[in-house]
């Protein structure tokens, strides 16, 4: 699914276009004229429906360098070891997260919890990721002639960042699961959750200047962006919780 000239959507679960497995977060495929990135990897259940996917707009699998991960829930992190090995694409991850990742650490992903509310099939378990290297704060990521912009976004996670998108015929951020459609925010009951730092990272997103919002779920924003950001933020402002949305 084309959204601009250098952004296609080639994974989303039941919580969005249905384009891939249902557990799938958003998985988009950023093309750097060449060099391909993917932001996010979905849960790894049917990874070959995303390279297809790839492959229906026309590009090569084989030329994905790079998958970013805005954090490691399953959603968004558990396809990582799959496509890492169908592509060779190095695995970037947040923080500790790469470490999670590559010893396939559930706990501190909070899946066990997870798995028995029933968020995942009971016989879903978590790849190791080996060779995933951590990104911080800061870090540009080169995407053939377009920069991936890490900025640190904790609140839903601890580890948890966004990409800022430049080069394309808009500014882009690819929030993860950070802010919504609507303004709502997702919070968990797991032990790195935390509303008063994603207000934090709200406000400093706020200071950002973008166009497009590429969440990691459900409605996408190719040109107001910032108004989803706002709406957010404008309860923060009243002293109130903005309305909690469940994938």
């Amino acid at each position: 699914m084309r959204l601009t000239p250098r952004v296609r959507l080639v994974g989303s679960g039941r919580a969005g276009a249905g384009l891939s497995n249902p557990y799938d977060c958003h998985v988009y495929l950023i093309d750097g004229g060449g060099p391909l990135a993917l932001i996010d990897a979905g849960a790894g259940l049917e990874p070959e429906r995303i390279l297809d996917n790839v492959r229906a707009g026309g590009r090569d699998p084989a030329d994905i360098a790079t998958i970013a991960l805005t954090h490691a829930h399953a959603d968004h992190a558990g396809g990582a070891a799959a496509l890492r090995q169908a592509t060779g694409a190095e695995v970037l991850a947040p923080g500790d997260a790469a470490g999670w990742l590559a010893d396939a650490d559930e706990e501190a992903v909070s899946l066990p919890a997870a798995r028995r509310g029933g968020t995942y099939p009971a016989d879903y378990r978590l790849p190791p990721c080996p060779g995933a290297a951590s990104i911080g704060d800061g870090d540009v990521i080169p995407v053939g002639d377009l920069r991936l912009r890490t900025i640190a976004t904790p609140g839903h996670a601890a580890a948890h960042v966004s990409f800022l998108l430049d080069g394309d015929d808009r500014r882009g951020l690819f929030g993860g699961d950070v802010v919504f459609h609507g303004g709502t925010v997702l919070l968990l009951s797991t032990p790195d959750c935390s509303i008063q730092a994603l207000g934090k990272s709200l406000r400093r997103l706020h200071a950002l200047d973008f166009e497009a919002l590429y969440p990691g779920h459900a409605g996408i924003s190719r040109r107001c962006g910032r108004r989803h950001l706002d709406a957010a933020l404008r309860e923060f402002d009243a002293q109130r919780v903005p309305r909690n949305y469940y994938a």
